[in-house]
């Protein structure tokens, strides 16, 4: 019998919201499949309460599903970050006073396990089937090539990407960008013209959800 191809299971920032994080996996747990593929688009710790909490969530569900994880730019500040110490004013800026308490709360100091540190550098740039390629911020329009991107621009990418004027051959499914500040709304952003589809919808912030699209059937979940 021929293997049922897998759905997959994409999702946006999660930004240290547990609580919609767990609500969401709840909810896609009951139509996922044991060959369905989970994919995390990044930014899992900065400007909500719950960084560590996340990251031990997500390495328990890890050991039990298939799951790829993105690298975001919160996870890319953070090790530079933690590794270097060379930009703290710009990661406390961009709300990683929340992560550092977070990991205080919780160890009583300022330390990563070593079964964090193997998490945040596994995180890949991107993910890429035969019908899209899932990354964090977006696609530079202007490097044909997805392994000639250059990474800063896969983890920081806006308006040169989502308002470019092009269609892509292959769906493009990014977070990075909340959706409200793209068309001023708290829905996945779907653009057929374009062939791209943006899924972070501020789930950082009081009475947004954090969101899930089921490719390729585009299902959208949503918990708040």
């Amino acid at each position: 019998m021929k293997k049922q191809a897998p759905n997959f299971y994409l999702i946006g920032d999660i930004h240290g919201m547990l609580s919609n994080l767990k609500s969401l996996i709840s909810n896609i747990k009951e139509d996922i499949e044991p060959n369905d593929i989970i994919i995390f688009l990044g930014d899992y710790i900065d400007r909500g309460p719950k960084s560590f909490e996340v990251i031990e969530f997500l390495l328990k569900l890890k050991s039990e599903n298939n799951i790829v994880c993105l690298r975001g730019n919160h996870e890319d500040m953070f090790l530079r970050f933690v590794s270097a110490g060379d930009n703290y004013d710009n990661y406390i800026a961009n709300g990683g006073r929340y992560t550092i308490r977070s990991y205080m709360k919780n160890l009583k100091e300022f330390d990563i396990p070593e079964s964090h540190k193997r998490f945040y550098n596994s995180l890949k740039l991107y993910y890429e089937t035969d019908s899209f390629i899932a990354v964090h911020a977006g696609i530079n329009p202007k490097v044909k090539n997805i392994t000639n991107q250059k990474k800063g621009d896969l983890i920081w990418i806006r308006e040169d990407f989502y308002r470019y004027d092009k269609r892509w051959d292959k769906t493009i499914i990014f977070g990075h960008t909340p959706t409200i500040y793209i068309n001023n709304s708290k829905d996945v952003y779907i653009d057929d013209e374009r062939n791209i589809i943006g899924i972070d919808t501020n789930a950082m912030s009081e009475g947004f959800p954090l969101s899930c699209i089921r490719m390729p059937d585009r299902k959208i979940y949503q918990a708040y």
